[in-house]
């Protein structure tokens, strides 16, 4: 949620919400998963607290408490969905560290990075970076999904997360690109006017209403 990203320094502006980020999203789980822990000292009310809250969980070990019973994980009144939610995560554990006892053959996974992180300094075209990487759209957004504009801007230094074996297309491509003269963004930032409206920026800028209101 909003409070909890702020609370773990991942940016939400207007540009991106690095609640997610591939990355940064997941440094700050980790984050907010070993401070559930070093509250509670057990890692299933840890994972019970980051799904239901850690002031729902203290609250449910002091009612327990007051009454003289177990503190433990399993001995709390709490919503069905955490009740499920750390069971479920302890089977995903289970079946990924022995599938052929469960009777699952998962596929293999080369033991190399799947992604690699390229820095941005100049503003560029979602679009663009799809295409210069040979991806399509939305298999580039789902590993830069924290972006939130058809553009990404390049002032903040972006980090750009390419499959491992697209980015030396990429290095090319945008080198090729760069030879030509061509802007890698078309679309650029403008601040209203008291007096401006969308459909007045819009005419003037030669799209539809419609387009503009896609972009914002």
């Amino acid at each position: 949620i909003p409070s909890t990203g702020r609370d773990y320094a991942l940016a939400q502006t207007m540009w991106k919400d690095e609640r997610r980020s591939v990355i940064d999203s997941t440094r700050a789980a980790l984050d907010y998963l070993q401070k559930l822990y070093d509250m509670f000292g057990d890692w299933h009310l840890a994972l019970a607290a980051y799904n239901w809250g850690e002031g729902s969980v203290s609250r449910a070990i002091e009612k327990n408490r007051r009454a003289g019973r177990s503190t433990a994980y399993t001995s709390l009144k709490m919503p069905l969905e955490t009740q499920h939610y750390v069971p479920k995560l302890q089977a995903v554990k289970n079946i990924v560290a022995e599938p052929e006892r469960y009777g699952v053959e998962l596929p293999p996974l080369a033991n190399s990075p799947y992604f690699v992180a390229v820095q941005r300094t100049r503003d560029i075209d979602v679009g663009t970076a799809a295409r210069l990487a040979e991806m399509s759209t939305e298999e580039f957004s789902a590993l830069n999904s924290q972006f939130s504009r058809p553009v990404i801007v390049g002032a903040s230094s972006p980090t750009l997360l390419l499959p491992a074996d697209r980015v030396d297309t990429f290095n090319a491509n945008l080198a090729a690109w760069e030879a030509t003269g061509q802007p890698l963004a078309s679309w650029t930032t403008y601040r209203m006017q008291p007096a401006d409206t969308l459909t007045t920026v819009a005419k003037r800028v030669g799209i539809s209403e419609e387009q503009l209101r896609e972009a914002n």
